[in-house]
């Protein structure tokens, strides 16, 4: 059950990290200030999602693995970080975040889907999805808003 429910941690904590450095890399491509708060925001609440993850996981005899993301949002072309080299505006921005969003949306639920998940890991993993998909209506709020304004 332990290497089951550590694998499972280890998956989020993964998308946490892609995530956090993700916005952290949002909130300098945009030159909206409330962008930019909203995203770094994002970026240390993901930082935090990541260290009480990785806390449980601990609680739970993970040992502790090499530094670094593993790059699941990069890998499957979610993360700004891959591509670097184009301009982006706040739209571009925006909706680049909602797809790392829709992807943390997404790991969140099939972790819950696991039936073995002890009651305390089950509660923070609930509490932790709860706040992914309030980001992610926002983010796509957001987006909403800037399509409509940049088409007017």
């Amino acid at each position: 059950m332990n290497e089951k429910t550590i694998s499972v941690l280890e998956k989020l904590i993964t998308v946490c990290k892609d995530e956090a450095e993700n916005f952290e890399l949002a909130a300098s491509e945009v030159k909206a200030s409330l962008l930019q708060s909203l995203f770094r925001g994002y970026s240390l609440q993901r930082a935090r999602f990541s260290r009480d993850l990785e806390a449980a996981a601990a609680a739970l005899g993970r040992s502790v693995p090499p530094d670094g993301a593993s790059g699941s949002a990069a890998d499957e072309g979610t993360g700004l970080n891959t591509r670097q080299t184009l301009p982006r505006d706040e739209q571009t921005v925006l909706s680049v975040c909602e797809r790392g969003e829709e992807a943390a949306v997404a790991a969140y639920t099939k972790a819950l889907e696991e039936s073995e998940l002890p009651p305390g890991v089950r509660t923070l993993l609930t509490a932790q999805a709860a706040e992914v998909k309030a980001a992610y209506k926002e983010v796509r709020d957001l987006l909403g808003r800037f399509v409509t304004t940049a088409a007017a």
